[in-house]
């Protein structure tokens, strides 16, 4: 029993806590810039989750995120985890309209957003006064700020992201997920397809969507390495499939055959793909082929 209600109180922040001290060394985090540790990767989280308090976050308060597939936006989930504020993460392709509605739906007191999404920010009427630039202005958000975990007790029901639906029934709404909810889908996700420490995920596809920050998250809780792609790159995809053992691989339908072709291209030899998630049926002939 006892056991059972240690179980329930666990978050996010709890596991990634569980990662650091087990797997400190261990690859956590890859992109473009290069590796982080799991050490690495929670000073970071730390130094940011810190910065949130400093500028007045608190409990419940949610920080919007307005940017393409880099390790901020990862960063940001997990200080959010360490602090209890929610992150809304804005869909890139809505049009002006949407967007603002989305702002003002979660009434954020933060927004980050990179140099390519700028200028879409700049024209919506958001009225939040605290914009942080990731690409110019991250660095400056986390300087002379500790690295101290803030150990702040977050109630596992408490939401940690907010992932907008498609709108095709009318302007997108906010789904709320819990951090009881995100680490109960990791254990699902492990314990059903038998994925663990020794596998990466590549989050390719957008993470405002549920497909990249769901198992981005859920590889870091059990303490495997995220392989972070600005979107999708095949030629860079078939590298990373060849180099890495990877537990879940996303492919969604209208990218399958030109991942099919990059394989053949580039003479992929899969290192190792556990499952592959999608909702069309592909063979392994035809992929060999």
């Amino acid at each position: 029993m006892a056991t059972g209600n240690f179980a329930q109180t666990l978050t996010v922040a709890d596991l990634l806590r569980k990662q650091v001290v087990t797997r400190t060394n261990c690859p956590a985090l890859e992109d473009s810039e290069g590796t982080l540790s799991y050490g690495d990767l929670d000073q970071l989280v730390n130094r940011l989750a810190q910065a949130l308090l400093v500028r007045g976050l608190q409990l419940g308060d949610r920080v919007a995120v307005l940017a393409e597939n880099c390790r901020e936006y990862i960063v940001l989930q997990l200080a959010a985890a360490k602090t209890g504020v929610v992150v809304a993460c804005l869909n890139w392709r809505l049009v002006d309209g949407e967007m603002r509605h989305c702002m003002h739906l979660v009434a954020p007191r933060m927004v980050f957003v990179s140099a390519r999404y700028a200028p879409v920010l700049a024209r919506i009427d958001h009225g939040v006064p605290d914009v942080v630039e990731i690409d110019t202005q991250f660095e400056l958000l986390l300087a002379g700020v500790p690295d101290i975990d803030p150990l702040i007790d977050v109630d596992p029901e408490q939401g940690l992201v907010i992932l907008y639906t498609s709108g095709t029934t009318g302007l997108p709404k906010g789904a709320v997920i819990s951090q009881r909810a995100m680490v109960a889908r990791a254990m699902c996700f492990a314990a059903e397809f038998g994925i663990g420490a020794e596998q990466s995920y590549v989050a390719w596809s957008p993470l405002f969507h549920m497909a990249a920050t769901d198992f981005s998250l859920a590889t870091l809780m059990i303490g495997g390495k995220v392989v972070v792609q600005d979107g999708l790159d095949v030629d860079r995809l078939c590298a990373t499939i060849e180099r890495e053992s990877i537990g879940w691989l996303v492919a969604m339908p209208g990218m399958i055959d030109l991942l099919i072709d990059g394989l053949r291209r580039n003479r992929t030899k899969p290192r190792g793909v556990r499952v592959v998630g999608t909702d069309k049926a592909i063979s392994y002939e035809k992929v060999a082929s």
